[in-house]
């Protein structure tokens, strides 16, 4: 009895030793095995709001035109009217140049048009009738005498020779008395010679005149004839004094004139230079008794309004158009956004950097920007109203998918959900579809979980 129980006690410790060793290698009974730990999460609420896609860029504040103004006449500078920093507008007075030579010239200018377009109503007119009533009588006179040599009457050739008989019968008598005395000496001087001389001299007058009425010859009738034509041009003439060319040359001298005086005035109105646009005088440069002109640069002028000339790179310049919102910041007035607007866009890359210039128009209203100024371009791309908005903390990829995690109902567990993203600024993204408003997500600890996790609420935010 006392060997049996000894035997039996013996495989008790051994038995015991085995469940020993067991328990020392195998799982921990589950009574008294630790639970899953909880993962720390900060969540937020699903929310909507407004959201905007933005190209952000930098450039400097520039007047939208700067100009430097020069006198386009020349002359000594006779008044300067403003100083650095007054404001101006289009057609208010800069300078004035000394005008006396100006006004001079301008003067003779118009008597030289006044002589020009009298000379052409002179010619419009047309001739005096006088003068055509004078040509007139001189073709008549022509036409008579040619016609007195050429149709003698009977009556007229008896008159013609009775007068070259007269004539002749004076120069007889002369003759007879001279003869009785020329034996004397010096006989060429007594009056029977002069009175010879004079009736030869009447006899071959009339001899010549009855020739030429009663048998002309033909160089007579030619030259005749040659002055009634003179007349006729005279009438002519005096008719239509002026060719189309010569009313063609009056034109052109008035208009000649014309474009002298316009010159004349042209340099009468710039001695005083005015401001072509708005702005603000920027420099003075010109004093009173310097010489001005095209040349010599007087004031610089700028205008109040300022722009913006930005670099966009080629890969975005698809995305800019004019006319485009945007919004513009500066360091001098931090929080505040001034509306702007793309101006302009290049139609060519530069060569060197492919870059697109664009030029950003700026409405400041209060006056507040100053040329000079950094400014930080935000350029709108697309905007949303009441969008599905989380956290861009809140949304990482799986397998090339966006997801989140969706804290459950009770709070104690996420569930992994995919979702399609919409727009995306600085903070927020927009989702298209996968959650809806109301729903609570995590935005901090993403990279603990797994779809089904436990997890601890440390940091909520609304």
């Amino acid at each position: 009895m006392h060997k049996k129980t000894l035997i039996g006690l013996l495989t008790l410790a051994l038995l015991a030793v085995v469940a020993s060793g067991c328990n020392s290698t195998g799982a921990v009974p589950q009574s008294i095995a630790p639970e899953n730990p909880h993962v720390p999460v900060e969540v937020s609420a699903v929310h909507t709001g407004n959201i905007a896609n933005v190209l952000n860029f930098s450039g400097d504040l520039e007047p939208e035109t700067s100009l430097s103004l020069v006198s386009i006449v020349s002359g000594a500078i006779e008044e300067v009217m403003v100083e650095p920093g007054d404001e101006v507008r289009a057609g208010d007075p800069i300078l004035r140049i000394e005008d006396t030579t100006y006004r001079a010239q301008l003067k003779q200018a118009e008597a030289g048009l006044t002589v020009a377009q009298a000379n052409l109503q002179k010619m419009l007119n047309g001739p005096r009738s006088e003068q055509i009533e004078m040509a007139r009588v001189g073709v008549e006179a022509a036409k008579a005498q040619l016609e007195g040599v050429t149709t003698l009457t009977d009556d007229e050739r008896t008159i013609a020779s009775a007068q070259l008989a007269q004539a002749e019968a004076a120069l007889r008598l002369a003759q007879s008395q001279y003869d009785k005395i020329k034996w004397a000496g010096q006989a060429s001087m007594t009056p029977q010679a002069l009175q010879l001389e004079q009736a030869t001299i009447a006899y071959q007058t009339a001899k010549a005149a009855y020739d030429m009425q009663a048998n002309p010859d033909t160089t007579t009738l030619a030259q005749l004839r040659a002055a009634v034509r003179r007349a006729e041009l005279n009438l002519q003439l005096a008719e239509n004094p002026f060719t189309d060319e010569d009313y063609a040359l009056a034109r052109a001298g008035v208009s000649q004139a014309e474009g002298v005086v316009a010159l004349a005035q042209y340099q009468v109105d710039n001695v005083i230079l005015r401001a072509p646009f708005d702005g603000v005088i920027a420099e003075v440069y010109a004093t009173v008794g310097a010489v001005g002109g095209p040349q010599l640069p007087a004031v610089k002028l700028i205008s109040k309004n300022l722009e913006v000339k930005i670099e966009i790179p080629e890969n975005q310049i698809g995305q800019v158009y004019e006319g485009q919102p945007a919004a513009l910041k500066v360091a001098a007035f931090p929080g505040e956004d001034f509306p702007a607007f793309v101006k302009s866009v290049a139609p060519a890359a530069d060569a060197t950097s492919h870059t697109f210039s664009v030029t950003i128009g700026v409405a400041d209203d209060g006056q507040k920007l100053r040329a000079g100024m950094f400014a930080d371009v935000a350029l709108l791309l697309d905007e949303r109203a009441n969008a599905i908005l989380v956290p861009r903390s809140a949304v990482t990829e799986m397998d090339g998918q966006p997801v989140v995690f969706v804290v459950s109902a009770d709070e104690q567990t996420v569930t992994l959900r995919p979702v399609k993203l919409g727009l995306t600024d600085d903070g927020n993204i927009e989702i298209t579809d996968g959650l809806s408003v109301g729903e609570t997500i995590v935005t901090a600890g993403l990279s603990n979980l797994s779809d089904g996790a436990k997890i601890n609420i440390t940091t909520r935010q609304e």
